[in-house]
């Protein structure tokens, strides 16, 4: 008697199938990528792996990466483990029954995003700040410059730069060495070395950022930027050494002395714009009032004004008079201004302390 085999169930089969024929497709053959914007991690992952062994995270408008598929809540931490991993150094294989994969060895990827406050608060926000909570956040060097707006009177453009034709020409250069890999086209970069003056340098730079993770030190809200800062010193004088003289020879002491002060810059920086990213809204519009008071006074050399004018000229979401009355207490309750009346006039008097500097 003969005997009929059915699968359990066929649908399982086709899909097996399916998948199976999907992993089956040829390579396409693109041209290599470098910038990346809107991207999700698996495609990230597998561009990167296949294609050229340098690449970045490039956006003049951040949006577009922290809204993009990568930056999504169930994908978010994927995307940021992979930074962080590429960041490292270190090598990844991903696993995935029904994606392409491919293994990320002897890849670099540098970011550059730009974003407005906004945007930047709400990827700060994303699952409880996960982009800090692994560590992330503090791989950037991160910077909100102050704004010039109101200050940028027109200027004829000039005819020449002859500054920024020096720069372009020596990127060029440095773009024009061939990059140097290996039989299988992972990049196998050259060890830059430290002299001993500038590994002294760096070492008591080291210690020096180590003393302010203490309790009640300088760097104590920012232990995860601070533990990394010493070694983004070091990175950075790498930059530096090879912009200006290739990728040979001793890091000297002058390289790493101008590292060491963009390294403390961008610690101090993450200090001022991640401590203050924690606080509670009130304590944010206090912190906001009190930069515009100090910045109208120094500008029209005054050390009062009156509280209606922040109504009329101080920053938008201070235009109300609760935001602004509760903002204008903190302010009061931590002594950087006093608040009198005089007649009808109700005057802010400023603490000459916050208008030394």
């Amino acid at each position: 008697m003969s005997e009929l085999n059915f699968s359990a169930d066929p649908l399982d089969d086709l899909k097996a199938k399916l998948e199976d024929h999907q992993l089956q497709e040829p390579e396409i053959i693109t041209a290599p990528k470098i910038f990346y914007e809107d991207v999700s991690s698996e495609a990230f992952a597998y561009h990167i792996a296949i294609g050229h062994p340098s690449a970045s995270l490039w956006s003049d408008e951040g949006g577009l990466f922290v809204a993009s598929q990568g930056m999504k809540e169930d994908n978010a931490m994927g995307m940021l483990a992979i930074i962080n991993r590429i960041w490292d150094g270190n090598d990844f294989e991903p696993t995935r029954k029904t994606a392409k994969t491919k293994r990320i060895s002897g890849r670099r990827c540098t970011a550059n995003i730009m974003l407005q406050q906004t945007v930047f608060e709400k990827w700060q926000g994303k699952q409880n700040d996960m982009s800090r909570a692994i560590g992330t956040s503090a791989r950037f060097l991160t910077q909100r410059p102050k704004s010039t707006m109101g200050d940028r009177e027109y200027q004829v453009p000039p005819e020449r730069t002859p500054k920024m034709q020096i720069f372009h020409n020596r990127v060029r250069d440095i773009m024009e060495i061939t990059l140097p890999v290996d039989d299988e086209g992972r990049l196998v970069p050259p060890v830059l070395k430290l002299s001993e003056e500038a590994k002294k340098l760096w070492i008591a730079y080291f210690n020096k950022v180590e003393e302010g993770l203490k309790p009640g030190g300088e760097f104590t809200e920012v232990r995860d930027f601070a533990s990394k800062n010493a070694e983004q010193a070091v990175r950075i004088s790498g930059v530096l050494h090879v912009f200006n003289y290739g990728p040979e020879g001793e890091i000297q002491p002058d390289t790493m002395e101008q590292s060491i002060n963009l390294a403390e810059w961008y610690l101090h920086e993450a200090k001022r714009i991640f401590v203050t990213a924690g606080l509670p809204v009130e304590f944010k519009n206090a912190f906001i009032l009190q930069n515009w008071i100090k910045n109208y006074c120094q500008m029209s050399q005054l050390s009062q004004l009156s509280q209606r004018i922040v109504l009329k000229e101080g920053p938008n979401q201070l235009r109300d008079k609760q935001i602004r009355d509760n903002a204008l207490k903190i302010l009061e309750e931590h002594g950087a201004v006093i608040l009198i009346t005089e007649g009808k006039k109700k005057i802010i008097k400023v603490n000459p302390k916050l208008l030394e500097d």
